[in-house]
């Protein structure tokens, strides 16, 4: 049976399309266009959605948990409830973020996700951020210095082994001996180089490019300040094309001025949301931990006893909504940075991130403040609102 969602305001993302028509078959977007043009088949379930935005689903690049739950926690429910909790909130793909812990640890995260992710098919779960271990501990951030590794082929091996293909991006410090051997093994395997807690100067990251730096984690944070006279990781995001940069877009992490001037100096093409979101997403303020650290939450901001930030309590909605909002770049270019952007680093744009006839039906439908009615993950509805339209 088909399903089609009537009189919506559609965010393709590259225009609005209002009042439009989305009809989905099986997996697939089966037809999209305005509401006048498209000739609803007898036998579709219809569900007016007039007033509502209906957008591509979004992609997370860094989730370290929420609900409550780590991707590091040695429980398979655990990533389920994340799973979950994130569908509500739009994301239909995302990277489990692991962090740096000890060698056998760490391994065995990597085991975990890679099997829960072979076993279930309809998860949003799409692969791993390995945020670390090769980090500086000069810039550690909310790392635990004690956890961390020196950079050596053989335990990178180790960990993309045990990850058996599921390693999407890596997390680097280029700077450090050893790391660029690193990159070059990685790279073979196609996986997405981002240069992050690092304080590499400029020369150090020019030749990180030329060993498939492609990425920068969560620019302004776990990184030197820009400086004129000696520029580094900042510098570099924001001069070379090659690098594409992931933005905590929650007002906390970067203020939505100097928010505003990433955008009028990398686009909305090189900058991809993301909520490097804690198992403190979604709970209430209180205290929570992070590599075997204590973290406070506050007013939605996550931090250790020194006041460093620890990940975020975001969600990928509410980080289009400040885009919007605060930042006040077009909503077009809100969902693009949320969906579509994501999707080309982990080269799946051909399926995911725009609505098109053809594409996969990872759709999203928000209400006037960005709360979110729908999810729907390949044609299955995984989160609703809407009392006609049940679960599957």
């Amino acid at each position: 049976m088909k399903l089609a969602f009537a009189g919506g305001k559609v965010i393709t993302p590259f225009r609005c399309i209002e009042p439009a028509t989305i009809v989905i078959e099986g997996k697939k977007i089966f037809e999209l266009g305005k509401s006048e043009d498209v000739e609803i088949q007898a036998g579709t379930k219809v569900i007016d959605v007039s007033g509502l935005m209906i957008t591509p689903g979004f992609v997370d690049l860094l989730c370290h948990g929420g609900s409550g739950k780590g991707f590091a926690d040695d429980d398979d429910e655990a990533i389920e409830i994340i799973s979950n909790f994130h569908f509500k909130h739009g994301t239909t793909t995302l990277l489990a973020g692991l962090y740096s812990k000890p060698f056998n640890m760490l391994i065995n995260d990597m085991r975990r996700i890679a099997h829960y992710i072979d076993n279930n098919d309809e998860t949003n779960i799409f692969g791993i951020h390995m945020e670390g271990p090769y980090i500086n501990p000069k810039l550690k951030g909310a790392m635990n210095e004690e956890y961390l590794w020196k950079p050596e082929l053989n335990s990178w091996l180790s960990l993309r082994d045990a990850a058996r293909g599921y390693i999407k991006i890596m997390t680097i410090a280029p700077e450090l001996p050893g790391a660029i051997e690193i990159m070059r093994y990685a790279a073979q395997d196609r996986i997405v180089l981002s240069i992050g807690h690092s304080e590499a100067d400029y020369d150090e990251i020019e030749a990180a490019i030329d060993n498939g730096l492609s990425h920068v984690t969560h620019i302004f944070n776990a990184m030197r300040p820009l400086h004129h006279r000696e520029p580094g990781v900042v510098v570099a995001s924001f001069l070379r094309d090659e690098l594409k940069i992931e933005l905590i877009a929650d007002g906390i992490h970067v203020h939505p001025v100097v928010m505003q001037l990433i955008y009028k100096l990398k686009g909305a093409r090189g900058i991809i949301l993301i909520t490097d979101a804690i198992r403190a997403s979604g709970m209430p303020d209180g205290e929570y931990e992070f590599a075997n650290q204590k973290v406070y939450v506050k007013n939605k901001k996550a931090y250790l006893e020194d006041g460093t930030l620890a990940g975020s309590t975001l969600t990928m909605d509410e980080a289009v909504k400040v885009m919007y909002e605060k930042v006040h770049v077009p909503l077009t270019d809100a969902v693009r940075m949320a969906s579509l952007n994501g999707a080309k680093v982990l080269g799946i744009q051909r399926q995911k991130g725009i609505l098109a006839a053809g594409m996969d039906a990872d759709i999203v439908i928000m209400d006037k403040d960005f709360d979110v009615l729908v999810t729907i993950k390949e044609g299955k509805v995984k989160h609703s609102k809407i009392a006609e339209l049940e679960i599957d």
